[in-house]
């Protein structure tokens, strides 16, 4: 349905310019006219003897005497918006009644009535802003339900209308009005604007990002759907205001004076009865003359103040340049959140408040600044970001008579809060303090044309400040209501469909009484309830600290409390089991006595029985006693996976020493770093094997006690050193003893119930510490272990019939490798898989899920490095997964899980911290690097004597107690300023059809800096179609994320442990490139290129250039709309210009809206721009 953005029968002299605030209200319902997020609602009931139409003609006397309840808007033939006043508009009331109705149906209907008004947005061409609807619910009760658009009410216009309903109905007389809100109010916007510098270029650099971006959506300020929000103006001047009381704003002596006068003038016309025309037009007159007095009088302290116009851009331009890093709040991203909301609160102790007033009155701050600087404090602590912009509302009434008017007299102030962990809370007071006084300062200029001038630098592909401005904050006094003669009237929150323009903010709210709360309004599709309470919480709680202590470290404040802690302790620690150490030795012996003819090792060419695999082993291990080699020293086996290798291990063990894997396919200079770095005392080839296994023919086969032993075998004696990648490039070797190791074994037997008729897989290279799983916890099960060729997995359809022939019943294996796995038809012979172990990466849920569609086997998550002995936690999946990452899950058996931030404290769920591993089953350290380990190794805060490995993993704790994996802390994939987790990336790019599995990292492009890159693997009997798997993405994730190259190659490269080798692929090309000049191939495209011209004062426009490109911004939209009507005869939404931008995109437009008789856009009201 389109509907006109015009009035077409007003006479011109009713006709007026639009406030600064309007206009931006106009922009944002202009854009999007079916969106809802300006409309106010709120609702009441009202119980008693309710005199329905006594109310109903209180509120058409109130919406007559303000103007902006009777206005409409219309469109001019350039494209600007002007408002005219109808004499002749009345409330579009509406009412209802069920009060027949069962009681549980009465509270779905006026449910329903609710949502349904509520969700209906304005048409401002045709209709007044403010709709009521009464619903009887009762013979003595009602239900009001009012939504009112933004672009006639601030959070001030509520005390106004509840006291002229409240005087109306209770029939008292009312004093005319001093004033119009467009004597006020738009008059300054003509000044402002006037005095608004007209250069095209200034205003060049905002993109359709910023257009379509909340620093106009978050300029209508962070309370704009609240039900009846009172915002409060930041008093920064006045130090000692009382509490969080209403203080006043900062208004020129000498206007401030005349606007007194003028107010004063009001009550001669008192007498008048509302709505005598004649009394009320005398009593203006009396109060416009004090008016045009008041205003001359603020003219010429305003003309002062215009001087500081540049001043006042250049202090907006320091502020916002550079812009700040998006700010990832905790809790779950989402592709495309709606403005969905809810409310949450939490009861502000009131001795807490008096010590807010205290603490600001004795360090010369506002309250307002106190609790806005815990508020930053709280945010630093979730999400470890020390620089992000916070949305403050004020309403700019500065004068007497435009308090006692309603009308959106509102501005936003962005205040840029720096807390960083390191400072005290008194010096973040101090600077808060500070910026509130600047802003305010500042504040006269409004939002957007700070956003205008100051022209802020952006990232390129940023999406533009919607992505910036995520909070807000704001203080204000709750509102009574009603209070009508014999009624009673309740606040009714629960009905309704809030909508939020950011994802957070947050409200202190105080009373008559002096009791208050803190309101938390949050974006449903961002933050959950469970968080945003705990979120409620700690602000109560890190605001008492700080006043405590407000000496004290920011990053050193508590935050949890005993309850919470406790929680969360109890959270991070796995089950405890008693486990007797041990060694790999004992546990091997204990499976060869108790079945030693059961079959221990298979392969293609061979088979052990545990009898026959132990006789091997113990020739060989008394042949290296001989040689000298016991407890702590390191043998070098250089050997692939084989029964070979495996006989080594054991004989190793068995002498009391420890091995030190290395693969035979590593590079030789890999291969020689390890054997200088580690200082093996002997290594062991394939030859070298072949040799000392002739030699120890003749030696006892029995096994080797302590007594042969060099030295005493101890489990706290080294068993192995596996060596891990290491962010310098060099090698790290990880020395871990025996009963570190045998207790994670035993631990991983017991999680999983497996038993000795297992038989496993060993799935991974021998240098990885995933082949300890495979080999050490079969052995001690006395399970089987089948062997695959050398080289096996690059064979994979003989993997496929190794595991079917084998009947392997659990099988170890990267996700990646799965996902390959998952391709192949052969895994429908795989009939004896039970249980799948996961780890090493990410496991998409996508991947997850087609497990669960193939095989009815477990399927667990691990995650552990090779620090914390193979794996540390465990995740069951059951159930969809759907799109994302797979959660890491709980800590296993005896293992600590803590996530801590900067300064090693716990934080709470859903806030992401670095992961600490702590348990019995950790490594020593690293081999010969005692200041890396001295790094990595650190004193455990929650357990005396005890350490903690640092991961270096950034994670956080889900609702449900289970850790997710958020990325690296030193390794933070950050492109154009926005941190991205490169797995959903990936994860929604395998979704497409046509790609099997794909990898996403980070390239860089000479011309633009890095960037995205996606290597996709085709699907079987699939071609991958880059523009269609782009266009998918661009579907499901948001522009920043959508990868800007692709690569199709036929398989991921591997390393030789199994995981994604990024540094072997190709390089990929980029698919988005930069836009080249392209004449007009059609008349549409040819006439739109001139029209463009026109428009930007350009001598040449291409067919692909866009309009923000050029320069274009939301005052020229309705223009060009307007221009395209004119030239065309086609009328073109707002958000169609915005959404295509291009010249070529605008002329095809036009030309299928002049090939179609169609309406435009069917599922929304498309908002034309047509002139009058």
């Amino acid at each position: 349905m389109l509907i006109r953005m015009s009035v077409t029968a007003s006479p011109a002299v009713d006709r007026h310019p639009l406030s600064v605030g309007q206009r931006r209200m106009w922009f944002l319902q202009a854009r999007d006219p079916e969106d809802t997020t300006l409309n106010i609602c709120v609702a009441y009931r009202l119980s008693g003897a309710l005199d329905v139409a006594r109310l109903r003609a209180a509120v058409d006397t109130v919406a007559a005497r303000h103007d902006v309840l009777r206005t409409t808007y219309g469109v001019d033939a350039e494209g600007e918006p002007y408002q005219v006043r109808s004499e002749g508009i009345s409330l579009p009331w509406q009412t209802h009644d069920v009060s027949g109705l069962p009681p549980a149906d009465r509270a779905r209907r006026v449910a329903v009535l609710a949502r349904r008004e509520f969700a209906r947005s304005f048409d401002l061409a045709a209709e007044p802003p403010l709709r009521p609807t009464l619903v009887r619910t009762a013979a003595t009760e009602h239900v009001l339900l009012l939504a009112v658009h933004r672009i006639c009410w601030d959070d001030d216009s509520w005390p106004v209308f509840f006291a002229e309903v409240d005087a109306a109905y209770n029939g008292h007389e009312m004093a005319a009005l001093p004033a119009r809100f467009i004597d006020i109010e738009v008059t300054l916007a003509a000044e402002v604007n006037a005095a608004a510098p007209a250069n095209a270029a200034a205003r060049a650099d905002i993109n359709a990002a910023e257009i379509n971006a909340a620093v106009d959506r978050s300029a209508t300020g962070t309370a704009d759907t609240a039900a009846f929000d009172t915002a409060a103006v930041v008093n920064v001047a006045a130090p000692a205001a009382a509490g969080l009381a209403r203080v006043t704003d900062v208004v020129p002596p000498a206007a401030a004076g005349a606007a007194r006068a003028a107010a004063g003038a009001a009550p001669a016309a008192a007498g008048a009865a509302p709505g005598t025309d004649d009394t009320v037009r005398a009593a203006h007159d009396t109060v416009r003359a004090a008016h045009d007095t008041a205003r001359a009088a603020d003219s010429a302290a305003r003309a002062a103040d215009d001087t500081d116009d540049a001043a006042a851009v250049a202090y907006w331009r320091s502020v916002l340049r550079p812009l700040p890093d998006p700010l990832l709040l905790p809790g779950s991203a989402v592709m495309n959140p709606s403005k969905r909301a809810d409310r949450a609160t939490i009861a502000l102790p009131r001795d807490l408040l008096d010590r807010v007033d205290s603490y600001a009155r004795d360090h010369a701050a506002t309250p307002f600044a106190v609790l806005l600087a815990a508020y930053a404090a709280l945010v630093e602590r979730y999400t470890a970001a020390g620089d992000f912009l916070v949305s403050i509302p004020v309403t700019n009434r500065r004068s007497a008579a435009a308090r006692r008017l309603i009308g959106y007299f509102g501005n936003t102030l962005l205040l840029r809060p720096t807390p960083h962990s390191a400072a005290t809370f008194g010096e973040l007071v101090a600077a808060t303090e500070r910026h509130c006084r600047e802003a305010l300062a500042h504040g006269r200029v409004g939002i957007d044309r700070i956003v205008r001038e100051a022209n802020p630098e952006r990232v390129a592909g940023r999406d533009g400040m919607d992505q910036l401005v995520r909070l807000g904050f704001s203080t204000r006094e709750s509102t009574h209501g009603f209070t009508l003669d014999g009624v009673t009237s309740t606040r009714l929150d629960q009905l309704g469909a809030p909508t939020a323009q950011v994802p957070l903010a947050l409200a202190v709210v105080t009373d008559s009484a002096g009791d208050a709360l803190v309101e938390a309004e949050y974006q449903v599709d961002v933050l959950t309830r469970p968080l945003v309470e705990s979120m409620l919480e700690h602000y109560v709680r890190l605001l008492d600290s700080a006043l405590a202590a407000p000496h004290r470290r920011i990053g050193d404040l508590d935050m949890l409390g005993a309850r919470d802690r406790d929680a969360v302790l109890a959270a991070s620690r796995g089950a405890v089991a008693e486990i007797a150490p041990t060694t790999m030795v004992g546990l091997f012996e204990r499976s060869v006595a108790a079945a030693p003819h059961t079959l221990a090792l298979v392969s293609d060419t061979a088979e052990l029985t545990y009898a026959a695999l132990d006789r091997r082993v113990n020739r060989l291990a008394h042949w290296l006693i001989r040689r000298g080699v016991g407890a702590e020293d390191l043998v070098g086996l250089r050997l692939g996976a084989s029964i070979e290798f495996l006989v080594a291990v054991y004989a190793v063990l068995k002498a009391g020493a420890a091995y030190l894997p290395i693969d035979p396919a590593d590079p030789v200079d890999r291969v020689d770093y390890l054997i200088e770095d580690a200082g093996p005392c002997l290594v062991l080839g394939r030859a070298e094997l072949e040799l000392a296994e002739e030699l120890a023919a003749a030696l006892p086969e029995s096994a080797p006690t302590d007594d042969d032993r060099v030295r005493p075998l101890r489990p706290a004696n080294l068993a192995y050193v596996i060596y891990t990648s290491g962010s310098t490039g060099r090698p790290k070797g990880v020395p871990v003893a025996h009963a570190a190791i045998a207790e994670h074994v035993l631990s991983f037997i017991a999680d999983w119930g497996m038993t000795s008729d297992d038989r496993l897989l060993q799935s991974s290279s021998v240098g990885f510490d995933a082949s300890l799983l495979d080999i050490f916890v079969t052995l001690a099960l006395g399970a089987r272990l089948v062997v695959p060729k050398p080289g096996a997995f690059q064979d994979i359809r003989y993997v496929a019939e190794l595991i079917a022939e084998r009947g392997v019943t659990v099988l170890h294996m990267v996700p990646s490798m799965l996902s390959t796995f998952l391709q192949l038809p052969e895994i429908s012979a795989w009939r004896a898989l039970r249980r799948v172990p996961v780890g090493g990466e990410p496991l998409p849920g996508e991947v997850a899920d087609r497990f669960a569609g193939v095989f009815d086997a477990e399927l667990r998550n691990h995650y552990g490095p090779t620090e914390a002995v193979v794996c540390a936690t465990h995740m069951p999946v059951d159930g969809p997964m759907g799109p994302g990452i797979v959660p890491i899950g709980i800590p296993n058996r005896n293992v600590h899980a803590y996530v801590l931030d900067a300064a090693l404290h716990l934080v709470p769920a859903g806030v992401v911290g670095e992961l600490y591993l702590g348990g019995a089953q950790l490594a020593r350290g690293y081999l010969g690097r005692p200041g890396l380990t001295a790094a990595s190794f650190v004193a455990d805060p929650f357990t005396p004597g005890a350490r903690l490995y640092r991961s270096g993993d950034l994670v956080r704790r889900n609702e449900f107690g289970e850790l997710e994996f958020v990325g690296r802390a030193d390794e933070q994939v950050k492109v154009r300023g926005y941190r991205i987790e490169l797995g959903e990336v990936e994860a929604a790019l395998s979704a497409h059809a046509a790609v099997a599995r794909c990898v996403v990292l980070v390239a860089d492009d000479p011309a633009t800096g890095p960037m995205l890159a996606a290597y996709l693997v085709p699907a079987p009997d699939r071609t991958v179609d880059i523009e269609r798997v782009r266009a998918h993405a661009a579907a499901v994730l948001p522009d920043y994320m959508v990868p800007r190259a692709f690569a199709v190659v036929d398989e991921i490269p591997r390393t030789a442990s199994g995981k994604l080798d990024k540094r072997a692929l190709p390089a990929p090309h980029g698919v988005v490139r930069r836009r080249r000049h392209r004449e007009p191939a059609t008349d549409a495209e040819r006439r739109m290129c001139a029209l463009f011209a026109r428009l930007f004062a350009r001598d040449r426009v291409g067919a692909d250039d866009s309009f923000f490109d050029l320069g274009g911004h939301s005052l020229l939209v309705t223009r060009l709309a307007a221009r395209i009507h004119a030239e065309f005869g086609v009328e073109l939404a707002v958000r169609t210009i915005v959404d295509m931008p291009t010249v070529a995109e605008l002329a095809a437009a036009v030309a299928d809206r002049t090939a179609s008789a169609r309406p435009q856009e069917p599922p929304h009201r498309a908002a034309t721009i047509a002139p009058v």
